[in-house]
């Protein structure tokens, strides 16, 4: 009887598709302002195709004591990819661009949801720092916060030696 049980137990999942999910991060030094794509593979291991799966990115900032997960808004990253179908022994590569804005030590992984599987398959997380970019450059203010008002200064000087100049005084 324990037997008759245990097969029971095992009929939903033979043949069920089986996928396998991993990610790959580029092999250079990350910076901010950088736009490095992320690879992921879906691969059916199974016989049996797969129907509607939706793939997701998700990124972690890992800084110790500001951990959270990162709204991907910002970085313009793609959020998902619908696949209608993965046949059996197949493989989809997914290309995932993103801008990096902020620096720190972030993980980055995908998981791929179907329809008809109660447990979403996830890939390794892919862990990788984003070096600090200096985004304001003083050399580059001065000439607009100086440059800018005494452009103005001088415009009104000139419109005010016109207007004086047009009226005799």
């Amino acid at each position: 009887m324990k037997h008759l049980i245990f097969l029971l137990l095992l009929v939903p999942f033979a043949g069920a598709a089986s996928l396998q999910l991993s990610v790959s991060k580029p092999d250079r030094t990350l910076t901010m302002g950088d736009k490095p794509v992320f690879e992921s593979v879906l691969t059916n291991t199974g016989a049996r195709p797969v129907g509607s799966v939706v793939l997701y990115i998700s990124l972690v900032n890992l800084d110790k004591g500001s951990e959270h997960p990162v709204d991907l808004e910002d970085w313009s990253a793609q959020k998902a990819v619908h696949l209608d179908r993965l046949k059996g022994g197949a493989v989809s590569k997914e290309q995932w661009p993103m801008r990096l804005i902020q620096s720190g030590h972030y993980g980055l992984f995908v998981t791929a949801v179907t329809g008809t599987d109660a447990r979403p398959v996830t890939s390794e997380i892919v862990l990788f720092d984003i070096q600090p970019k200096k985004t304001v450059i003083p050399s580059r203010i001065w000439p607009v916060a100086g440059g800018v008002p005494l452009l103005l200064l001088f415009l009104m000087a000139l419109l005010r030696f016109k207007r004086l100049r047009a009226t005799g005084r």
